[in-house]
């Protein structure tokens, strides 16, 4: 008989067992009836009954039946689930448009332990931040001031937005790393939309971002915890916090079989989900992972900045 997962991971088959082969539903017990458990099941039902037909649903058949099994491998029998994070960043900005570029284009983007991986995430459009109390106070870098009539793709302004993130983030990591007293960055300028600094007057935005991640049990909190930190305002301080976490067990399709959420998934997103967990599995919530992954982004966002700008000018 093959045990499937509990709650919180799907079917634990082994690759290696003879008793229970991947085209196989096989008895189900108490254990098998999980969300996941059942989705994996029915994926191998599905192969099972288009084995040696051709067609759109085979070829869907086998495909779906694929991907789970690829995702089922990298499992490796943890008990692992997908989660959906919901987080919102806000930020100064002057317009629109720098409130887009301060908010989704290279800085304050979710990052993952192994990086920014944009498959991974789903960014919606800036807007007016009216949640935020009146005084309320926001960083943004001085050096803009100077600049912000500038409008050239990757030109000074740009440059400067960039260069005071990855400033910021490096601050955030010494805090974290206790090695920062009592600097607080670049200088903080009133940031509520009816206050002027200068000829500049500044506007508080937000913007939502939909991120993927998996956790094991009881660490969903955490990681949506991670993913937020990951994110600073000009002054190296939290600039994301998370609105909503749910689990994604997938759905029920119109024939009423499960399908496992590994389907609805690209390939690459897949991949880059469980490569992001097995570098987290260790050490989830720990402060010195977030400080590492501070440090990483840094060194992303300006490489990845300066690789498109040359590019452009090539």
């Amino acid at each position: 008989m093959c045990d499937g997962g509990v709650e919180g991971g799907s079917a634990d088959v082994a690759d290696d067992d003879e008793s229970c082969p991947a085209t196989t539903v096989g008895h189900r017990s108490i254990g098998d009836h999980t969300p996941l458990s059942l989705a994996v099941l029915d994926a191998r039902a599905r192969m099972a009954g288009a084995d040696g037909e051709s067609g759109v649903a085979a070829v869907r058949a086998s495909r779906e039946a694929s991907d789970v099994e690829h995702w089922e491998r990298r499992r490796h029998g943890r008990h692992v689930r997908l989660w959906v994070v919901r987080l919102e960043v806000g930020a100064a900005a002057r317009n629109r448009i720098e409130a887009e570029f301060r908010l989704t284009r290279y800085v304050r983007r979710p990052v993952h332990r192994i990086g920014d991986v944009p498959v991974l995430r789903r960014t919606g459009v800036p807007e007016p931040d009216p949640t935020r109390p009146e005084g309320h106070r926001a960083a943004y870098p001085l050096a803009a001031l100077v600049c912000h009539h500038d409008r050239a793709p990757f030109g000074e302004l740009e440059r400067v937005h960039v260069a005071a993130y990855v400033r910021a983030l490096a601050s955030a990591r010494a805090r974290i790393r206790g090695s920062l007293c009592d600097r607080t960055g670049e200088p903080l300028l009133a940031g509520a939309s009816s206050s002027g600094v200068g000829d500049l007057r500044l506007g508080l935005w937000r913007v939502h971002h939909r991120v993927l991640c998996l956790a094991g049990p009881g660490e969903a909190p955490a990681r949506a915890r991670e993913l937020a930190a990951s994110v600073v305002d000009d002054a190296g301080r939290p600039a994301a916090r998370v609105l909503d976490l749910q689990p994604d067990d997938g759905y029920v399709d119109g024939s009423g079989r499960r399908v496992h959420p590994a389907a609805t998934l690209r390939p690459e997103a897949a991949a880059a989900l469980w490569d992001d967990y097995d570098a987290a599995e260790a050490d989830v919530g720990e402060s010195s992972a977030v400080a590492d992954v501070l440090a990483r982004a840094a060194v992303q966002v300006w490489k990845t900045f300066a690789d498109d700008a040359r590019s452009l000018f090539r």
